[in-house]
């Protein structure tokens, strides 16, 4: 799945002071999921991946709710395939996001 190539998300200006902080919530929700699936918390990585599924629209970012659902329903299922792969395109995504303001 991972590419070099960017995504590029289009996001209103007025939310420019928000973003950083969106960006660097998700950043941290990576590190709290790779710790959840290392203890077998499903519970907290529901919880996150509803978290991703209901903040990512909110700023433009409707890969980061895709991903946020799958991650909760696999979560719910205990499905850890589908759970790292979850984590694995959240990583992929932020590494690749490149956001521009209009």
């Amino acid at each position: 799945m991972s590419t070099s190539e960017s995504i590029v998300v289009t996001v209103d200006k007025d939310m420019q002071d928000l973003v950083p902080l969106f960006i660097k919530q998700r950043e941290a929700d990576i590190v709290s999921l790779a710790g959840a699936i290392a203890a077998g918390d499903h519970e907290t990585m529901r919880r996150i991946g509803h978290s991703l599924a209901g903040a990512g629209a909110s700023y433009g970012f409707h890969s980061v709710s895709e991903i946020g659902a799958a991650l909760e329903a696999a979560a719910k299922s205990h499905a850890d395939a589908d759970i790292a792969g979850a984590l694995d395109a959240l990583k992929d995504y932020m590494a690749r996001l490149v956001v521009q303001y209009v």
